[in-house]
């Protein structure tokens, strides 16, 4: 099952790597983009398909080892005040590396007088185990004046499973444009090529792994 939209909104069970509530974390290894993309658009899929506002913001791991990165927060009017609160999204990120997290109103709304958001750090802790997936072979072209990427996606696992692959796309100053996700099921030790197109202007991407069950 393939699927490619602005904001992954899927649970799968046995997600990987979630940390406990109240767990102790450094909120100086995680540094948050000052670049905060607000936009209302479509987001889910199927019967979860529906209109909400989101933000979109870069997350950057300056720690030395591999953390779970949990951010929250909440969508802000042009005054600064706070017009609706954000589902709180987990991503993990290598040492040295950056994700691109979407935060969706967390009552599935649109917030048509959001202009901002602020952003903090809820949790940031080494994963208690390693993915049974990985990314290889990763490929960024210039598609006629968008960006295109495209990767290995590896299930190194003795079992199916499904596993959501998302893109990220930025613009030629380094701004969040649009991440993209597929939610793809694979077999045991099958080897998949993923492939993502970004949306006009965009000037550089790169794809990365959310989510997986078995």
């Amino acid at each position: 099952m393939w699927r490619s939209l602005a904001v992954a909104a899927i649970t799968l069970g046995a997600a990987c790597g979630r940390h406990a509530p109240g767990e102790p974390f450094d909120p100086g290894a995680i540094k948050i983009s000052t670049d905060r993309v607000v936009k209302t658009d479509t987001v889910g899929d199927g019967e979860w398909e529906r209109q909400a506002t989101f933000v979109l913001v870069d997350a950057d791991n300056v720690s030395a080892g591999e953390l779970l990165v949990t951010l929250g927060g909440a969508l802000t009017d042009a005054t600064g005040a706070e017009v609706g609160a954000l589902r709180p999204e987990s991503l993990r990120i290598p040492a040295g590396g950056r994700r691109t997290f979407a935060l969706v109103d967390a009552h599935d709304a649109a917030r048509p007088t959001a202009t901002g958001a602020t952003i903090v750090v809820r949790g940031a802790v080494p994963p208690r185990w390693q993915p049974d997936a990985h990314l290889a072979d990763g490929h960024v072209f210039d598609d006629h004046g968008k960006v295109m990427v495209a990767a290995n996606l590896v299930n190194d696992a003795d079992r199916a499973g499904r596993v959501i692959v998302f893109a990220g796309f930025h613009d030629a100053d380094g701004r969040p444009m649009q991440r993209q996700f597929l939610l793809a099921e694979i077999g045991a030790h099958i080897t998949q090529v993923v492939r993502f197109v970004g949306p006009e202007g965009s000037k550089s991407g790169y794809v990365y792994l959310g989510d997986a069950s078995y």
